[in-house]
C-alpha cells in the first residue's frame, strides 16, 4: 500500500486501464487506489463508503446473530448510541464550520491590502516577463505553467545547442546530464497538464511530485563546481534557469494554497448541505426508538430490528464520513507537497559531479 501511495501521481490519468501517456494499461488495483486518494468525487467516495459499512453491518449482522429486538426494547443501548451520535454531529458540525469561518476572515482586509497584493501578483509576472522575454504571461493557472514550462525548456535548449558553450568534457557532460534529467521532469508535467480532471486541480497534480528543491540545488551547484570552466553563455543560461525554476517552485506552493482553501471550501458546503437532513433524521430514529415505532418492510429476509437500526447508524455516520472523505485527498496532497522551501525531506540523488 504504502509504495502504492508513492506511485499516485505517476500520471495523470483520468480514466481507468491506461497511464499518463494514454498507452499501457494502468494496474485496476492502482487506479482504485488512486480513484480513492485523489481522482474521485468526494461524495462518491463517501457514498461507497457508507454502503461498504452498512454492508458489513448486515453481513456481521446475519452471521453473528444476536437479539436486536431485546437490545431495542429491553436496554437502552441503541438510545445512547444514537444520542451521543446526534450531539457529536452537531459539535462536529460546529467546529468544521468555525475553522473555516476563522479561514475565511483572513480573507477581509483593508483595500490598502488588497491593492498590495495585485502589486506583488503583477511585479511577480513582470519579473518572469524580464526574464522569458516572450510578452505578457498568461493569467490562467493551466497556461501560466505552460508558459513557465517553455522558458525553462528555452534554457535547456540553449545549454543542449550553444555553440559557445564550455569545451569541457567533464562540465559538458554534467550540462547535459542536468538537461536530461530536467527535461524528463518537465515532459512529465506536460502530459499531465494534457488531461485534466474536474475534481483536482491539473495544474495542482502536474506539479505535485516535481522535484524544484533538488533541481534549484544543481543549478546551483553546477555554476559552483564548473565555474571556471562554463563559459558566459552557459553561466547566463544557468541563471535565467534558477530564476525560473524559482518561479515554477513558487507558484506550485501558491496553487496548492489556493486548491487546499477551495477544498476546504467544498467541504463546508457539502456539510451544510448534509448535516441538517441527518441531524432532523437521527433525531427522529430517537423518538421511532422510544416509541418502539420501526418500518415493517423488510428486504432480503433481514430482521426489521437489524436492517433499520443499521442503516439509522450508517446515515448518522454520513458526515464524519464525507469529512475522511475529504481529509484523504487534502492529506495526500500534503504528503506530496511538503517541500516548500529550498530544502528537502527526500534523500539527493546525487549527479556524476556530486560523487
Amino acid at each position: 500500500m504504502v509504495f502504492i501511495l508513492d506511485q499516485l501521481t505517476d500520471s495523470a490519468d483520468t480514466g481507468a486501464g491506461s497511464d499518463a501517456s494514454g498507452g499501457d494499461p494502468v494496474d485496476p488495483v492502482t487506479w482504485s487506489v488512486r480513484w480513492v486518494f485523489l481522482y474521485g468525487d468526494r461524495r462518491v467516495l463517501a457514498l461507497v463508503t457508507l454502503l461498504v459499512i452498512l454492508t458489513t453491518l448486515l453481513f456481521v449482522g446475519s452471521v453473528w446473530e444476536f437479539e436486536m429486538e431485546r437490545l431495542v426494547t429491553e436496554t437502552r443501548a441503541v438510545q445512547t448510541l444514537f444520542n451521543t451520535l446526534l450531539g457529536g454531529i452537531i459539535l462536529f458540525v460546529s467546529v468544521v464550520l468555525s475553522i473555516n469561518i476563522a479561514a475565511l476572515a483572513q480573507e477581509f482586509a483593508p483595500l490598502q491590502v488588497k491593492l498590495a497584493r495585485m502589486e506583488d501578483s503583477i511585479e511577480f509576472q513582470i519579473e518572469l516577463e524580464e526574464l522569458v522575454d516572450d510578452g505578457v504571461s498568461p493569467a490562467g493557472l493551466r497556461p501560466f505553467i505552460e508558459y513557465v514550462i517553455g522558458a525553462i525548456n528555452t534554457e535547456t535548449e540553449s545549454l543542449r545547442t550553444a555553440e559557445d558553450s564550455t569545451g569541457d568534457d567533464r562540465a559538458r557532460a554534467d550540462l547535459l546530464a542536468f538537461v536530461d534529467e530536467l527535461d524528463t521532469q518537465l515532459s512529465l508535467i506536460e502530459n499531465r497538464i494534457g488531461r485534466p480532471n474536474p475534481q483536482v486541480s491539473v495544474v495542482l497534480l502536474s506539479t505535485l511530485d516535481y522535484p524544484h528543491a533538488r533541481h534549484i540545488n544543481l543549478t546551483r551547484r553546477l555554476k559552483s563546481v564548473h565555474g571556471d570552466e562554463l563559459t558566459e553563455s552557459d553561466h547566463e543560461s544557468l541563471a535565467t534557469l534558477l530564476e525560473v525554476l524559482t518561479v515554477l517552485a513558487s507558484g506550485r506552493e501558491y496553487f496548492t494554497t489556493l486548491y487546499f482553501k477551495r477544498e476546504l471550501r467544498n467541504l463546508s458546503s457539502n456539510l451544510l448541505v448534509l448535516s441538517l437532513p441527518v441531524i432532523v433524521f437521527t433525531a427522529y430514529v430517537l423518538l421511532a426508538i422510544d416509541a418502539g415505532l420501526f418500518p415493517r418492510p423488510t428486504f432480503l429476509e433481514l430482521g426489521t430490528r437489524l436492517l433499520y437500526v443499521n442503516l439509522a447508524f450508517v446515515i448518522a455516520l454520513s458526515p464524519y464520513v464525507l469529512l475522511s472523505s475529504y481529509m484523504l485527498r487534502i492529506l495526500t496532497v500534503s504528503k506530496h507537497s511538503l517541500e516548500s522551501t529550498v530544502f528537502t525531506l527526500d534523500s539527493d540523488v546525487a549527479l556524476e559531479f556530486d560523487r
